[in-house]
């Protein structure tokens, strides 16, 4: 029992100097392809001109029929464009945040123990001050 609580704190120092670094960059993977595949980029990006919900009106034999169709079609693309390049555009900032933050994480990950230690630390000084 005394040699496996002894033997904890090397364990996880060893742990989170190894194999941690696999474990976070796996979840980063599977959290970026998550925020990719949630919001179907690529989907979104191969039917980005088509009409919205692929409605479109039918063809009339008239001229005014078609213009009348023809502004129907037009404006039905534009808002299906800009409804797709919305959820693209949110779907990028979500990889590119989530992107930022494994960065910043990455750099703390390393004085994370050193920062439970000193936390510790400080907490039994303040504790002890009174």
């Amino acid at each position: 029992m005394t040699s496996s609580v002894l033997q904890l704190p090397f364990s996880y120092l060893l742990w989170h100097y190894t194999t941690a670094w696999s474990d976070i960059m796996r979840l980063y993977r599977n959290i970026a392809w998550f925020l990719w595949n949630f919001f179907s980029v690529r989907l979104l990006l191969g039917t980005l001109l088509s009409p919205w919900h692929r409605l479109h009106e039918g063809s009339k034999k008239s001229a005014g029929g078609f213009l009348g169709n023809f502004i129907i079609n037009l404006l039905l693309r534009f808002i299906g464009f800009f409804a797709r390049l919305f959820v693209i555009l949110t779907g990028l900032v979500s990889v590119i945040l989530l992107s930022v933050f494994f960065i910043f994480f990455s750099v703390i990950w390393p004085f994370m123990p050193l920062l439970v230690v000193v936390s510790t630390v400080n907490g039994a000084v303040g504790l002890f001050s009174f």
